[in-house]
């Protein structure tokens, strides 16, 4: 588990080095933990919380939820201009977002 985290706690921070740019904002810190019900989330501060478990899933999945978090520096909610934002960064987003949501579960075998 420590291995799985530190190496989250390596690449998550890569990936949205990345994307940042891309997107056009810019983070205050960035959090890796140990979730239960959540794979990332981001705060008005432009802290970002991300999940170490989301490094076991499809890269593109990983990239996914960094990309979603990224788009609330931009908008704090889910309104049909967040989800443009993030449909603009991440083209295949609903097939990410599904892929999370039929196999999740599978992340969480400990």
């Amino acid at each position: 588990l420590r291995e799985l985290a530190k190496a989250a706690a390596d690449h998550i921070p890569e990936r949205v080095a990345f994307y940042a740019p891309l997107i056009g904002v810019d983070w205050r810190g960035i959090t890796i933990r140990n979730q239960r019900s959540r794979w990332g989330s981001c705060s008005s501060k432009g802290n970002l919380n991300f999940n170490w478990r989301i490094l076991m899933a499809p890269e593109p999945v990983c990239d996914y939820v960094v990309i979603h978090e990224l788009c609330h520096l931009i908008h704090m909610d889910h309104s049909e201009a967040f989800w443009q934002q993030v449909k603009e960064a991440c083209p295949g987003y609903l097939q990410y977002r599904g892929w999370l949501r039929q196999n999740g579960n599978l992340l969480y075998p400990f």
